[in-house]
């Protein structure tokens, strides 16, 4: 059902419903006796003058209304009103139509041509009975056209025009209908090609979304475009308009990439065009240089302009006031520094890029922050290098606070130079005054270890704290019973020794030995030969120093050195004669700091024969072999032992057995 469309007497649009034949509203001007049709749908608006048989265009269409109340003649309106009311709407269209019917010869509703087939919409046309559907083409778009074909079906909407050389060709139709006198319309001109591209105009971010702009496609078969999307999973299309050349695109990601489109017109048929030129948005990043107060921004530039970038601005705004233009780059530019950046302020940016030649602008996405504006770190010293009783090393040091710095690294090197990373990790939070770390790796009792602390700030600024090293401590036993200790010099960067104190451990038992001024850097320790226990004792140094601070002030540390434990020389001392039937009856050799592994007695005849063997260190020969005694001479004893440091002792030698 179609209406009716007049204006009534107070300047409002009105309209009923009309006969359903009639495909077009109807307007009437009295005066000029002229009738107008105008048509609203897909393709827009068509406004016909029937007694001229052109169109008129909508600035002309309010020219046409009719106000009935100022006529006294043809439907008055008020007449109009009360005739609907009495007679009813149906008896007053007829008769209506019946005297004032105009009508035109409506074309066949072109679609499109898919694979050399042409479809079109039946028309509607109740001023005659049909003829046929009139098929006209040419290889110009102007033509000059001739007739293809006649279609007397009237039920028919396809007709195949073999075109097995790929020409192109365009094409209307008309319809031949008995409306004699009626005019008749052409359909559009469509050709057999696939619709042409439509034309990107931006791709411009606005918040989370991307807004999409184009030029519609000249094809006049035209009746959508798919809006595709470049994703991880590939090109996939998003929608499909129906109506205008605007898309939003509220799934898109302009916060976090670039986002990349494409169009593609769409026709009645389905048949698309091929993919346009792509167009990329401007995704906007930043870094900042607290230590320099800048902030740099980076971008890729705009991609899918036919002209190229003519220009790029960059615009800001500080704590939420309107956006200023700051800067206008080349089109070749995607960086840009900030500079005297202020902490702790939203600082706003975008970038908005300018076509060349036509001036369509397209925006990046908007980047905001409050830059936390880098304290450089100050007063990193390296307080102390402590070896731990497990011979692991702790070192402790002092920063200032307030330093913003991403890591922290510690330094070692068996030398003082040549330092590579043992441990790398992140600043803790919060980051305090002072700091430690436990090195388990490296070995305090091979050698010397020094150290350095190493912070990177945030921009990417190395800080290197003074070197320290551990105190090295060794010894060994000496004869007469005494072991003789040896010790590097403390060795801190902006520190100094006062004295060392010199301990030892006997039996897990630590004791004071003695402190001795600096520079002294060995000591003799006697031991007590009897003493079983003192066989092996083990000691370490403490360093006594003064560290400057770099407030001027001077902290006392202590530095203890590795444990060292000395293992003292083995005596083996063997009677040289016993009786088996006197007072000393058992021979059996003395050790002396015997802590021993391993043990073994051995003792022969002046033949080389085997007489006794033993490994029990408590256990010595009676004279006895075979259950008797042997003769009065001389006999050849051999000990074996193994200490346990790893140490061999062997000893031998001639004794007498007397009777």
């Amino acid at each position: 059902m179609n209406n009716l469309f007049w204006k009534n007497n107070i300047g409002k649009d009105s309209k009923y419903s009309t006969h359903p034949f009639i495909s077009f509203s109807k307007l009437f001007e009295e005066q000029q006796k002229r009738v107008v049709f105008f048509e609203e749908g897909k393709k827009g608006r068509r406004i016909y003058d029937l007694r001229s048989n052109s169109k008129i265009g909508d600035s002309d269409f309010q020219n046409y209304s009719t106000n009935f109340s100022n006529h006294k003649s043809v439907f008055p309106f008020s007449l109009l009103q009360k005739k609907l009311q009495l007679l009813g709407f149906v008896f007053l269209l007829s008769l209506f139509f019946s005297n004032k019917t105009v009508a035109q010869v409506l074309p066949p509703d072109f679609l499109c041509v898919r694979s050399d087939t042409l479809i079109w919409n039946i028309p509607t046309n109740p001023c005659g009975s049909f003829n046929a559907y009139e098929i006209y083409f040419s290889d110009m778009p102007n033509g000059p056209f001739n007739l293809l074909a006649t279609v007397t079906n009237p039920g028919q909407n396809i007709y195949h025009h073999p075109n097995p050389t790929g020409n192109t060709w365009y094409y209307y139709m008309q319809s031949d209908f008995n409306c004699v006198g009626e005019p008749i319309l052409q359909s559009d001109t469509l050709d057999n090609q696939q619709p042409e591209i439509a034309i990107i105009n931006k791709a411009s971010a606005n918040g989370n979304s991307i807004e999409l702009e184009w030029t519609a496609s000249p094809s006049p078969e035209t009746s959508g475009y798919i809006v595709f999307r470049n994703t991880s999973l590939g090109t996939i299309p998003l929608d499909t308009i129906y109506n205008g050349t605007t898309y939003v695109d509220n799934n898109a990601s302009p916060n976090t990439q670039p986002e990349t489109y494409f169009i593609l017109a769409l026709d009645e048929c389905g048949n698309t065009s091929i993919f346009n030129t792509p167009h990329t948005t401007v995704f906007l990043t930043q870094t900042v240089a607290g230590c320099d107060q800048e902030i740099n921004l980076s971008w890729n530039r705009y991609e899918g302009w036919t002209n190229g970038i003519g220009s790029q601005e960059v615009w800001f705004s500080l704590d939420g006031n309107m956006p200023t233009l700051i800067a206008t780059l080349s089109a070749t530019d995607s960086t840009y520094t900030f500079e005297n950046a202020t902490d702790l302020q939203d600082h706003c940016f975008y970038i908005r890029s300018i076509e060349a030649g036509t001036g369509i602008d397209a925006l990046s996405n908007e980047i905001c922050l409050v830059p936390d504006l880098v304290n450089a770190m100050r007063d990193l010293i390296l307080r102390n290098v402590n070896v731990l009783p497990d011979n692991s090393v702790e070192l402790t040091w002092s920063w200032n606070s307030n330093a913003e710095i991403q890591s922290v690294e510690i330094l070692n090197s068996n030398a003082n130079g040549g330092y590579s990373i043992l441990d790398s990790s992140p600043a803790p939070m919060p980051l305090g005054n002072a700091s430690s770390f436990i090195d388990v790796v490296s070995d305090p009792v091979s050698g010397k270890v020094f150290y350095q602390i190493q912070t990177t700030d945030d921009c990417d600024t190395l800080v290197f704290s003074n070197y320290g090293s551990t105190i090295h401590l060794t010894g060994s036993p000496q004869p007469g019973s005494s072991n003789f200790l040896t010790w590097t010099d403390f060795d801190i960067e902006n520190a100094m020794v006062t004295d060392y104190d010199i301990y030892r451990i006997v039996d897990g038992s630590i004791s004071f030995v003695k402190n001795v001024p600096a520079g002294t850097t060995t000591f003799s320790d006697p031991v007590d030969g009897s003493n079983e226990s003192e066989s092996n004792v083990c000691y370490y140094v403490v360093a006594n120093a003064e560290v400057m601070l770099p407030n001027g002030g001077i902290e006392m540390i202590e530095s203890t050195s590795n444990i060292a434990c000395i293992e003292q020389l083995t005596s083996i001392i063997a009677p040289n004669a016993f009786a088996p039937q006197g007072r000393n009856q058992i021979f059996k050799p003395f050790v002396i700091f015997g802590e021993t592994v391993d043990y073994q007695l051995t003792i022969y005849n002046r033949w080389g024969e085997l007489l006794f063997e033993t490994k029990d260190i408590d256990q010595g020969w009676n004279g006895k072999y075979k259950g008797k005694i042997q003769p009065m001479g001389a006999y050849v004893f051999h000990v074996r032992i193994i200490q346990q440091s790893g140490r061999e002792i062997e000893e031998h030698g001639v004794f007498t057995l007397l009777r």
